[in-house]
């Protein structure tokens, strides 16, 4: 079996551990061979799969013990600028990333804060924890970059020290993600669009994209304009389709800021060349690592949906799909926006495809129209889902009981469910819903069990292709 590694044959140039020898920090290079580690390829002999699943693990573990050996071994593998990017295949670049996610981080690479870093549970302010040691700790719930566990939330913005003083966040599925990044900013540059014919009307009129409505542009005849009619969009019309409260555009901010808060590593841009958190370690993550981490990120398969086997079954799935529109859930919950171009952009030179060379099971245009329908069951918009589900207070200007539209592809793997991990069935997510979503929530709770029942077998189907993992 082909398994040669990028990171393996920077391992050759590493000495063995007794020679009390710093060497320089070695320089990827790039390789034609195909990459088995962390592939995004989904392989069709299961003897094959599980050969390459014991593989990965037996590569995790060398990992580890080479960070013992000699800390710091991943990061100066890893150390790449942007002007390097383009030098490699988009499978390359996603080996890169995922060694990032799933590699720990250690004291050489800068984690934490300050000369002698706590462990926080509870973040102090918005300078965060560190909370984990690596990205797959909480990113790990059904399948790669999955979901957390309740155990995994986050305690966002607190006084160090009590839970209540905290925005409580579970960890969210990358499974999709660059699918909605390309998406949200097709929907802004229309909206964008529109917002600039109105002025140079001098109109007021409604913006809507794809039939989502975002409410109202008032626009005077000196062309001012009123942004207050606006529905679940901020005032510079940019979609934000990341983030439980929908506060980020992009998966590069949401890796910045991730990396910044729960690990405390500052990315370039954010260290500015200096010491940013006084812990010793300048260049904690550089332009090009930031890049590899966002685009194994974006690469992320999509979600699928698995209609049952058993024939009674599929009637049932059939008429929760129904009832799910019926009761007006698919107002909110959109079941596929339209994407123009799937190309992403990851850096300068560094454009990938994803429905070329995304993870497996990729998006495909569809045959009937050509055009790529993502199937997230989201608005991307902001939305008051009631008193219930409120925070104690806003987050970053959000109003505390406004949550952006959950997309509910890979549905069934991605328990436990809202923001806070509250509710360990779909059952119990859709029960507690209320504001903009109370009459869809009465129309569930008034069914007969039987139907309830129809809609829980719907929502089952929308899950994630099933892969072996290590033990």
């Amino acid at each position: 079996m082909k398994c040669v590694s990028i990171l393996l044959l920077l391992l050759a140039c590493t000495p063995p551990p007794h020679k009390k020898v710093d060497p320089p920090p070695p320089a990827i290079t790039p390789t034609a061979q195909p990459l088995h580690m962390f592939s995004p390829l989904v392989l069709e002999d299961t003897r094959a799969e599980a050969l390459a699943v014991l593989e990965r693990d037996a590569w995790r573990r060398h990992w580890q013990v080479m960070e013992m050996v000699q800390p710091g071994t991943l990061k100066r593998a890893s150390q790449l600028s942007v002007e390097e990017l383009p030098a490699f295949t988009p499978s390359e670049l996603f080996e890169i990333g995922a060694q990032l996610f799933h590699g720990d981080v250690t004291r050489a690479d800068g984690w934490g804060r300050g000369p002698a870093p706590q462990f926080r549970r509870i973040h102090e302010g918005t300078l965060g924890g560190p909370d984990a040691t690596r990205c797959s700790a909480c990113h790990w719930r059904g399948g790669p970059a999955g979901a957390g566990d309740a155990a995994d939330n986050a305690y966002l913005d607190g006084d160090g020290d009590t839970q209540a003083s905290a925005l409580t966040r579970n960890p969210i599925p990358l499974h999709g993600a660059g699918w909605l990044e390309i998406l949200a900013q097709e929907m802004s540059q229309e909206l964008q669009t529109q917002r600039d014919v109105l002025v140079s009307r001098r109109q007021s009129g409604p913006l809507t994209v794809q039939g989502v409505s975002f409410g109202v542009l008032g626009v005077d005849a000196s062309g001012n304009v009123d942004t207050s009619g606006l529905l679940g969009v901020d005032a510079d019309l940019v979609v934000k389709p990341f983030g439980w409260k929908g506060r980020f555009p992009s998966l590069r901010s949401v890796v910045e800021d991730e990396l910044n808060v729960h690990l405390g590593l500052q990315s370039a841009l954010l260290e500015q060349g200096a010491d940013a958190d006084g812990d010793g370690v300048q260049n904690e993550f550089s332009d090009g690592q930031v890049a590899a981490l966002t685009l194994f990120a974006a690469m992320q398969e999509v979600p699928v949906v698995q209609v049952p086997v058993d024939s009674n079954l599929v009637l049932r799935e059939a008429e929760g799909r129904h009832l799910f529109e019926r009761m007006g859930c698919a107002v909110c919950h959109v079941p596929s926006l339209v994407v123009k171009d799937p190309r992403y952009h990851v850096a300068p030179g560094v454009d990938v495809e994803l429905s070329v060379h995304g993870a497996q099971p990729r998006l495909t245009a569809s045959p009937v129209d050509g055009k790529f329908h993502v199937p997230l069951f989201s608005d991307l918009k902001r939305h008051d889902v009631g008193s219930a589900l409120a925070d104690t207070r806003e987050d970053h200007g959000v109003p505390a009981g406004m949550f952006l539209t959950r997309p509910l592809w890979g549905l069934s793997r991605s328990r436990p469910y809202l923001h806070d991990a509250r509710a360990s069935t779909i059952q119990d997510a859709i029960l507690l819903h209320g504001g903009e979503a109370q009459a869809s929530r009465d129309a569930f709770a008034a069914l007969p069990e039987e139907q309830r029942a129809a809609v829980r077998v719907f929502l089952t189907s929308l899950t994630r292709q099933r892969r072996l993992v290590a033990p």
